[in-house]
């Protein structure tokens, strides 16, 4: 008897069969025949060959606990720690589709706050954890003093940390990229919503003012200046489909060598409703993702919008017991979404306290591992069982906006994903 995989995705189009373990990531192509036909096969070498995969298995509940091991592994990881820190949550810029909104207002972090990050970072670093910092805002270089006044502090203490940053680009003039240094960089993220004419209809400054020219001046300045690996993300929607392929074309004929070396990267986020912002009917649907996906299979020259195997989905930041985030108000958050709404926050800073219940709670409750819809889901292990956040806001929805989907339409893209990594 031939137990299968309760991950197995599969597809079949005539004498032929596709099958994707989502656990294992184990991918073939076989004879439709001889699938159908495994509980009668006596091909022992096939059989082992498959086991191994995990594409069939001894028993199914040994496949959920793997996953979980894998979860609660990432959950629990006491050798790293990260810390997103907004200094402010102000911004420069005033996009539309911009999750902050009214949170734009808080002003930047005091020095009481500074001088209490510091000891809460240095005692992290006490227990042998590898410190990791992301500065997030808000438009985090409207408080690059307060940045780096905290790891110039951090430095004097011997405290060693990487930091990576989250920034529109607009204030990377050269006097901050002068004293870069300090903050032990390893990315600097700048988003773009493509070149000149479309970017700056969408990524503008609080009065209207372009903003690309300057991105891309400063953009250069740091290319040039540091060696610090710098990632554009483009953002994308219906109304901007070609941006990704803008944005690669000119970076690529300024920067080539950088792009070449890897010190450049171009990235794109395709955008989607979560939040229910004005403009929103703009955002992809699955259906269109989907689409897209498959309209871009063999893409050779744009790479990064080819479609790709979905791998192992481990815990986000707010399933994570090593992940905090703190905004300028001392506030401390386990989700980035939820920085600057007070409402959200697990403790705070200044008086060190963090609530053992609020962490616990945002960890386990209304896991995934405890509704059986989704443990007997064949893609929960690249899922997850979605965002953690909307599984709490969605809870009582008979229909579970925060599926994958990959649940719909994964079986369709496998023929060619699979012809593509053939390619």
């Amino acid at each position: 008897m031939v137990l299968y995989s309760r991950y197995n995705v599969c597809k079949t189009k005539g004498e032929e069969t596709w099958v994707y373990n989502t656990l294992t990531s184990a991918f073939i192509k076989i004879s439709t025949q001889v699938w159908s036909s495994l509980s009668e096969s006596s091909d022992k070498e096939l059989l082992d060959t498959l086991c191994r995969q995990g594409i069939i298995v001894d028993d199914n509940e040994t496949e959920i606990e793997k996953y979980k091991y894998f979860c609660y592994t990432k959950m629990f990881d006491k050798t790293h720690w990260t810390l997103s820190v907004a200094p402010t949550m102000r911004c420069n810029f005033n996009c539309p589709y911009c999750f902050e909104g009214e949170h734009k207002i808080y002003q930047k972090m005091g020095q009481d706050v500074v001088d209490a990050l510091v000891s809460f970072i240095k005692r992290q670093y006490e227990l042998n954890k590898n410190i990791f910092i992301i500065w997030f805002g808000g438009e985090p270089l409207l408080a690059f003093d307060v940045i780096l006044s905290i790891c110039s502090a951090l430095n004097k203490e011997n405290v060693k940390f990487k930091s990576s940053m989250i920034t529109n680009g607009s204030l990377m003039t050269n006097p901050v990229i002068n004293d870069l240094p300090a903050l032990n960089l390893t990315n600097v993220q700048i988003t773009l919503n493509g070149t000149s004419e479309t970017h700056d209809k969408r990524r503008y400054y609080k009065k209207g003012k372009p903003s690309f020219a300057d991105i891309d001046n400063n953009i250069n300045n740091l290319l040039n200046n540091t060696d610090i690996q710098v990632t554009i993300q483009v953002g994308i929607d219906k109304t901007n489909q070609d941006a990704y392929q803008k944005v690669f074309d000119y970076m690529k004929s300024k920067y080539f060598k950088f792009m070449d070396d890897k010190r450049l990267r171009i990235g794109h986020n395709e955008i989607r409703n979560r939040n229910d912002y004005e403009g929103s009917s703009a955002c992809f649907t699955d259906k269109q993702l989907f689409e897209n996906s498959i309209a871009n299979v063999g893409n050779e020259k744009y790479k990064q919008l080819m479609p790709r195997l979905p791998g192992l989905c481990l815990p986000c930041m707010y399933r994570s017991d090593n992940n905090l985030a703190v905004d300028s108000l001392e506030n401390i958050y386990k989700c980035l979404e939820h920085l600057g709404q007070p409402q959200y926050k697990i403790g705070n800073i200044v008086d060190g306290h963090v609530s053992f219940g609020k962490v616990s709670k945002a960890i386990l409750r209304n896991s995934a591992f405890d509704d059986e819809a989704c443990k007997s889901c064949n893609v929960l292990p690249i899922c997850g069982g979605g965002c953690p956040v909307d599984r709490e806001k969605f809870k009582q929805n008979d229909v579970k906006p925060y599926c994958s989907y990959y649940k719909k339409y994964l079986t369709e893209m496998l023929p060619y994903l699979y012809e593509q990594m053939k390619r």
